[in-house]
């Protein structure tokens, strides 16, 4: 089915089992790490004077998939440097009541729409997503949508920053859903990204949510029937 419909929550009559929805750019508007990063990052305007033409001179790295973690883990490393990994829930809530005053929710109103009919029909809803673990876990928490779990990557302490301990990305999702008692297959899979392919092929039904078109044609081709290109606002 490649409907460009949003998809009607009523369609939604699958076992009561797993809904697995991906966070960034398919739940929310942005990419929620970097965002947060980058706040982080502005809150001490050294970082930015000795980081930034660090970051520049290693840009070409990020086009390279293969060397595209390099900078991103030299950011990341950056912005929490001088800082534990105890204090990231504190600064993870900081950073989500700032977003939220200026821009409102951090979810498409369409996504949580579809949480909320899953909920309601007493299946498991479990978001798996690339972003820090708490920091994702903040954002569920402060738009009221605690009975949502939350499998998501983690840091850990390294010469006076953080770095990633694990993240949950590509296959990486799938064993640690495996890990926290979520076991494919899953009732119905959502994301926006073809490094979710491995995820969406462990689910019985797929929505592909407002991916780009070349990558909504080789989603639907190599997933098939069941399933669907949506576009949530």
């Amino acid at each position: 089915m490649t409907a460009g419909a949003n998809g009607d929550p009523a369609e939604l009559r699958a076992p009561a089992q797993v809904a697995v929805f991906d966070l960034d750019h398919t739940l929310t508007y942005w990419d929620t790490a970097a965002r947060f990063f980058l706040w982080l990052l502005g809150r001490d305007p050294w970082k930015w004077a000795l980081g930034a033409p660090v970051l520049l001179l290693l840009s070409p790295l990020a086009l390279v998939s293969e060397t595209r973690g390099i900078p991103v883990r030299l950011a990341v490393w950056l912005a929490t440097f001088g800082r534990g990994e105890e204090t990231l829930a504190v600064l993870a809530r900081a950073h989500i009541t700032q977003v939220s005053m200026r821009h409102g929710s951090f979810l498409r109103p369409e996504g949580r729409v579809r949480i909320e009919a899953h909920l309601s029909k007493g299946h498991t809803v479990v978001v798996a997503t690339g972003a820090l673990e708490i920091l994702a876990r903040e954002i569920l928490d402060a738009e009221r949508l605690t009975e949502v779990a939350v499998v998501g990557s983690s840091l850990r302490s390294r010469l006076g920053g953080l770095v990633v301990r694990r993240h949950c990305h590509g296959l990486h999702k799938i064993a640690m859903l495996q890990e926290r008692g979520f076991a494919p297959p899953w009732a119905v899979v959502y994301s926006d990204h073809e490094s979710d392919l491995p995820l969406l092929q462990a689910g019985t039904r797929q929505f592909i949510v407002n991916a780009k078109p070349q990558t909504v044609i080789r989603l639907l081709a190599l997933l098939g029937p069941s399933a669907t290109a949506v576009t949530w606002r």
